[in-house]
């Protein structure tokens, strides 16, 4: 890592993965739903942590729960619906019933099958820990981890500035989007975290048909008006100083959204980042991305700026789920979120221009990773870019904010920052594993 050196082995082998399942999704705080899916007591969906399937509900109570989606009977899924309302989950196999808190309820018989069984040890299993923040809820399944703040670091500070600008908050825009990808995870999350490198070349249609601004001069290639923010815990970013002309906002809002922020809510040193900076990417670890880019919805339309989420979903050592949330604000007139939801479509759907782009090159790893001759030949990968002096990128010493701050965005330090923290995850067992080894 020290010499910008990967193998090609990460990417695609089947013992690796499962210490990935193991040691990182299983012991990391993982994203899994915003706060506006489940607005009342009831409300649930279905997501995975991992490979695994939790219940994302808010309890008669109000309480968020994550809930793992098994009977503690014989294991059959008792939610078998991907969202809905309901005060209890009931398995169809047996039809011992939960309640939405994961209590057990009940089961057929009870005060003749069960007369002494002890119910409050046999609920569902929940996620120990369960937090969110700016709407955005995570949860961790590892009984000693540390709280969601710690965890996050400084890139809490950049949340309060890119989503926390009104009391008002933001929202999800209809159902997320998912599909198929034959990728491993790791490559959308590298792409998402800092690689502006790829833009020029990759998404030049985009620039071409008319849907994004002009590239180089939109501060969105890696040496205009880009630089990394990243932190040793494997979060990053792309920072850019703007977007569009006044009277566009610094970050790409247009005045009827950009009057509706409350700045005074942040600190003073967020209020001096939100009026010269934004954020284009960002990756909280593991597999948490976020966009913030203008294209225009359609060809007659000026740009608009979207704010959309992808959770970069494990299904395998060679195959990912993308899921994506396009955000609105709150705030905002209709019109507005409607047009940055059909701008976010287009660029980032299933279907979208760039993300057409992405998923056909995330396919390379993945092969490579499993091919006999790259084995044999010992083939690499290279994450040089920006090392000893390689290219115009150095360490910015002088910039003010949480984070590692770098010149320009053309390099790879953000990224090598990831990949040296999932080498230290994958390298420590926990104390729960090693009580399987006897240890």
């Amino acid at each position: 890592m020290e010499q910008g050196i990967v193998s090609p082995r990460i990417f695609n082998d089947p013992e690796l993965y499962s210490y990935e399942l193991d040691r990182i999704f299983a012991r990391c705080w993982c994203f899994v739903a915003h706060e506006s899916e489940i607005p009342m007591p009831g409300d649930y969906v279905l997501r995975n942590i991992g490979q695994d399937q939790f219940i994302v509900v808010r309890d008669e109570d109000g309480q968020i729960r994550v809930l793992f989606n098994k009977c503690t009977h014989r294991g059959s899924p008792v939610c078998r619906v991907e969202k809905g309302n309901s005060s209890h989950f009931r398995c169809p196999y047996h039809s011992w019933v939960f309640k939405n808190n994961g209590d057990w309820s009940g089961a057929p018989y009870r005060k003749k099958a069960y007369k002494k069984l002890d119910a409050a040890a046999w609920g569902l299993a929940a996620a120990p820990h369960v937090d969110s923040v700016h709407g955005l809820i995570f949860a961790s399944l590892d009984p000693d981890a540390p709280t969601l703040d710690d965890y996050l670091g400084g890139m809490r500070w950049y949340l309060d500035a890119l989503l926390g600008l009104n009391d008002q908050g933001m929202r999800a825009i209809g159902e997320p989007h998912r599909w198929r990808v034959p990728a491993n995870w790791k490559s959308g999350a590298e792409n998402f975290m800092a690689d502006a490198y790829h833009v020029p070349s990759l998404h030049r249609s985009a620039e071409e048909v008319g849907m994004f601004p002009n590239i180089e001069a939109g501060g969105a290639g890696p040496q205009a008006g880009s630089r990394h923010v990243y932190f040793d815990e494997g979060h990053g970013m792309i920072i850019n100083d703007g977007f569009l002309p006044p009277p566009w906002h610094r970050s790409g809002f247009p005045p009827e959204v950009a009057d509706t922020f409350q700045l005074d809510r942040l600190a003073p040193d967020q209020q001096l980042f939100v009026d010269n900076h934004s954020a284009t990417t960002f990756l909280i670890f593991p597999n948490l991305g976020l966009v913030r880019v203008p294209a225009s919805p359609h060809p007659d339309a000026p740009p608009t700026v979207f704010t959309y989420l992808r959770q970069l979903q494990p299904s395998g050592p060679d195959t990912i789920v993308n899921w994506n949330w396009t955000l609105g604000w709150n705030s905002a007139p209709d019109g507005f979120n409607e047009d940055a939801y059909v701008a976010a479509l287009s660029m980032h759907g299933p279907a979208g221009i760039l993300e057409q782009d992405d998923t056909v090159v995330w396919g390379g790893p993945p092969t490579a990773g499993k091919s006999v001759f790259a084995r044999k030949s010992g083939m690499r990968f290279n994450f040089q870019l920006g090392l000893d002096g390689m290219s115009d990128y150095a360490e910015d010493t002088s910039w003010a904010f949480p984070g590692r701050a770098t010149t320009t965005a053309l390099g790879e330090a953000p990224q090598r920052a990831f990949y040296r923290r999932w080498l230290r995850e994958v390298s420590t067992a926990d104390h729960a594993e090693n009580r399987e080894d006897g240890q």
